[in-house]
């Protein structure tokens, strides 16, 4: 994986590196080659001469491509304008930012603020063509619509294009060394997402990392990475949650020999990471605090899936040749014996359970080594019915998938729309193929039709598949993970080429729109309306843009006593039209746009002043016209 070059290679492949990423610069690319340090280390701990070799071609040859995946917007919080905690004042002249992260590009981004106590919609705030590259977005929020002393929460819908039909495509890969101070790149042995809505770390990514064997590294403990992949560590300028470090790192919790090995996670947003080196099972319960020891003596451990809540809440363990259930519903630590599921005589790596509350696991040749099974195919995939007659054994499988030149890895569920049923269900795995010139087996595979005898398999996605900036390509790792975000899109690390890839999954149609709400929820206490009720319009207004003067981006709010078709323009001085803002329909009530000072053409603007004029035609038949002037100032 990692080969070394004579100085004259050195040389001459950094020149061109340098030429390429001055090319990418220029043609506005993704800002991952302008992070990646130019030095000796970076060809010596990459197998750099391959990846740059590729990029060269992918440069010469294949155009700046732009690719789209469902997009959809998390980690929302309310903060004053100047980043502080909000203070619920209105009256002051400040306003609320209201701040997200948005996964890929959006093409419209509609933030509405919502009454907690009915749900009503009290302003909504329109924005376009925010993505990664701005993270965190945000809006601003005057005021209007709210009254003092009532609660606010927000969701905000998000629309993208569509990339294929029927293909999978990456619309994010980033190589994990040389990125910062970090030269080292991940040694990650699991992955899992918070995908749940009610808790405060939707959207955070989470993955459990051995010691990468440099402190300059990605290091011993629990990484967590915002949703489009940016760190998002307690640590400056690093993934790692601190009080989870290793002591090889210089941190102070004790993993044990080979451990954290896995990362799942709970309806609470709870992290279960099992500690291979010293037989057990942790529990992190907030990202500020240090795991726990929740089950001991679970012999060399290495896949966990957690499934059901509160009373129900099981935990199923993949340790050597075993799989165990672990009751554990609402205790703080397992008490009660772990429950034998399965034993196979062969090694099992990961474990998942379908909606059907059926078991499948992967296999691997070997048995009972420390290092998990000989690195050699066969390797299966399997599915069992585990609500009776246990414990099963490999005879009892409802059905045997055969890898006959890789070894299937770690797993991935897409739910189905029925969740009682696994008919609409697909399991996502990874596979180490035999060599690195085993391209048909090594990558990302599907399996569909489980409920039935004969599933479908088929390979959807290998590294070597992205070109601009390219993968390494080859091989994966024997214990790469992957797992899907809030919108399905699969979150792939691959740690044999130390890369990670967020691909999108086919799509019918051009676009797709998503609604996300936030966790938080915050109190009004002088508000900008007047009583005790939600000040309902009943005349339609254009209130002056904010802030004015303005730099980067203003507001423009507007009220509308019925919904209506409005259309939104920005002129300059002599007429002349500068931006179309917003072209569409609104709803009742309190509305605005963000203008970011660009023009058609995502050009930014000159300084001076602007005219905005607001154009309704309301639904019962009235039409309003009003124009107002908004000074950029540089």
């Amino acid at each position: 994986m990692r080969l070394f070059y004579k100085q004259a290679i050195l040389s001459a492949t950094l020149s061109c590196f340098r030429l390429i990423q001055m090319v990418f610069h220029t043609v506005g690319a993704h800002t991952f080659l302008e992070k990646i340090p130019i030095h000796h280390s970076f060809i010596n701990q990459g197998g750099c001469m391959k990846r740059l070799v590729l990029l060269f071609l992918a440069v010469a040859m294949v155009g700046i491509v732009s690719v789209r995946a469902d997009v959809f917007a998390s980690r929302i919080k309310f903060t004053n304008p100047d980043g502080s905690a909000f203070d619920g004042k209105f009256n002051d002249g400040t306003g609320a930012k209201i701040w997200y992260y948005l996964n890929d590009t959006a093409t419209a981004v509609v933030v509405k603020v919502l009454n907690a106590a009915n749900g009503s919609t009290v302003a909504t705030i329109n924005a376009a063509n925010q993505g990664r590259a701005s993270n965190p977005n945000s809006v601003t929020w005057n005021g209007t619509g709210s009254v003092s002393g009532a609660k606010y929460y927000v969701t905000i819908q998000t629309t993208g294009l569509v990339y294929s039909s029927d293909k999978y495509k990456s619309f994010y890969f980033q190589n994990t060394f040389g990125v910062g101070t970090i030269s080292v790149g991940i040694f990650t042995r699991g992955i899992d997402i918070n995908n749940n809505m009610n808790t405060k770390g939707f959207g955070y990514w989470y993955a459990s990392n051995l010691h990468s064997g440099n402190n300059d590294g990605y290091k011993l403990g629990t990484l967590r990475y915002n949703p489009d992949g940016s760190f998002a560590g307690t640590n400056p300028d690093h993934p790692i949650l601190v009080n989870t470090l290793g002591i090889s790192n210089g941190g102070t919790y004790e993993w044990g020999s080979v451990a954290p090995w896995t990362a799942a996670l709970d309806n609470k947003g709870r992290v279960y990471q099992v500690g291979h080196g010293g037989n057990f099972v942790t529990r992190l319960d907030d990202d500020t605090s240090a795991p726990k020891i929740i089950i001991r003596n679970v012999k060399l451990p290495r896949g966990i899936y957690a499934v059901g809540e509160g009373a129900n809440l099981k935990l199923y363990i993949a340790a050597d040749t075993s799989v165990y259930r672990a009751n554990i519903g609402n205790d703080d630590t397992l008490n009660t014996p772990l429950e034998l599921v399965a034993t196979f005589g062969t090694f099992v790596r990961d474990v998942i359970i379908d909606d059907a509350g059926f078991m499948l696991v992967t296999l691997r040749t070997g048995t009972n080594t420390a290092a998990g099974g000989t690195a050699a195919a066969p390797g299966y995939i399997e599915r069992y019915d585990i609500s009776s007659g246990l414990p099963k054994k490999r005879s009892d499988a409802l059905f045997s998938i055969e890898s006959t030149t890789g070894l299937p890895v770690c797993f991935a569920l897409k739910h189905g729309s029925d969740k009682n049923s696994a008919s609409d269900d697909t399991i996502y795995y990874s596979v180490r193929g035999a060599s690195a010139a085993d391209s048909l087996t090594y990558g990302i595979h599907q399996l569909t039709g489980i409920d039935g005898a004969f599933p479908e398999a088929k390979q959807i996605f290998k590294s070597g598949d992205i070109g601009v900036p390219p993968s390494a390509g080859g091989n994966n790792n024997a214990n790469a993970d992957l797992a899907l975000d809030w919108a399905g899109n699969i979150i792939w690390f691959e740690n044999s080429n130390e890369e990670i890839f967020m691909i999108a999954t086919p799509r019918s149609g051009s676009t797709v729109t998503l609604t996300t709400k936030g966790y938080d929820t915050v109190t009004v206490q002088n508000s900008l309306s007047v009583g005790g009720q939600e000040n309902v319009p009943t005349e339609f207004a254009l209130n002056q843009n904010y802030p004015n003067p303005f730099n980067p981006s203003t507001v423009i709010s507007y009220s509308l006593p019925a919904n209506a078709n409005v259309f939104v323009v920005v002129y300059d001085v002599l007429g002349n039209i500068v931006s179309e803002l917003f072209n569409g329909e609104a709803q009742q009530g309190y509305n605005a746009i963000v203008w970011n000072a660009t023009n058609s053409f995502g050009a930014k603007v000159a300084s001076g002043m602007y005219l905005y004029k607001v154009s309704a035609q309301l639904s019962d038949g009235r039409s309003f016209t009003d124009t107002k002037r908004m000074l950029m100032l540089k």
